[in-house]
């Protein structure tokens, strides 16, 4: 039952954040400053402090979970090419799909879900899925979305390369690194660095409740392919996927990793990406309120039905 409780607490942070948006204590210019700290402090604090743990992984499944984030991310990917088939959508509509249904909240989300069930020192799985996220998403999620063409899109191209070393990607290569070198950081550097790993989880969830203030609930029970979506993303391919690895690599922290990346819901980096370079912002607004709803039944409900 720790997981429900954890996604109560979640619950509750959110609503904190909904209320202080309604109330006008945050707005959208509140809002992006704090999205600032979680995604360029916070997170990567939390990340790195993840590498200063005596519990101990064997490499050899750190390189599991690396193998696991290509295959997933692969699957995905392809899984993305079909669906516009598979539910009739326009071009439009395919490519803020397909963001959806590739990228989800495993920084916001998955981060502290991750530390706060299965332990800091699990943040190192979660380490090498962000590596791939931030890689792919400055690279094929540009491409779904990229509308420039010639020199512009060459100017594109390299502005791309250099998003993809961020702190999110840094902060999780130095974790890795300092895990496999067993590098101990001195305390006048883990302290401030443990106080801001402890924003990270009242600040995403507050953040994630704010952008619900404007959203209207009842244009949802009127969006059937959203609903469609939501059923494939939320419950088919994660339960899917993870009894496959169930099978494969059996229980402990790897496969509890492995059930929050695949079950988290639709990254909110997707409607910034749609602001900076074209899209449905309105269809993946929409997406992200519903599957970050949603989460709070199915990613329970996955951890009682696979853990």
């Amino acid at each position: 039952m720790l997981i429900i409780e954890k996604m109560l607490i979640f619950l509750v942070l959110m609503l904190v954040g909904l209320l202080t948006a309604k109330v006008h204590i945050l707005d959208e210019h509140a809002n992006r400053k704090l999205s600032s700290i979680v995604v360029y402090i916070a997170n990567p604090a939390m990340i790195i402090m993840s590498s200063q743990t005596e519990h101990l992984i064997p490499d050899r499944e750190l390189l599991t979970a690396l193998i696991i984030a290509v295959i997933m991310y692969a699957v995905l990917i392809t899984a993305a090419a079909i669906l516009p088939r598979l539910m009739k959508l326009e071009q439009n509509e395919a490519n803020a799909y397909a963001l959806m249904l590739v990228f989800s909240n495993i920084g916001f989300m998955g981060i502290p879900l991750v530390s706060e069930i299965l332990g800091s020192s699990a943040l190192l799985y979660v380490s090498v899925f962000i590596i791939l996220f931030s890689v792919l998403i400055y690279t094929y999620g540009v491409m779904l979305l990229e509308r420039n063409s010639g020199a512009s899109q060459t100017a594109s191209k390299w502005s791309t390369l250099k998003k993809c070393i961020n702190p999110g990607v840094i902060s999780s290569i130095l974790a890795v690194t300092f895990y496999l070198l067993r590098i101990q950081l001195p305390e006048i550097i883990t302290s401030p660095l443990g106080y801001l790993s402890d924003l990270t989880a009242p600040l995403g969830m507050m953040i994630i409740g704010a952008t619900l203030a404007d959203v209207k609930i009842r244009s949802f029970f009127t969006d059937y392919k959203l609903q469609l979506f939501t059923v494939i993303k939320m419950v088919i391919l994660p339960l899917a996927g993870c009894l496959l690895l169930k099978l494969i690599i059996g229980g402990g922290d790897l496969l509890g990793v492995c059930v929050v990346m695949m079950s988290a819901p639709v990254g909110s980096m997707t409607v910034m990406m749609a602001q900076q370079y074209g899209g449905d912002y309105t269809l993946l607004s929409k997406g992200v309120t519903l599957t970050t709803l949603v989460c709070i039944v199915t990613i329970p409900l996955m951890f009682t039905l696979l853990l």
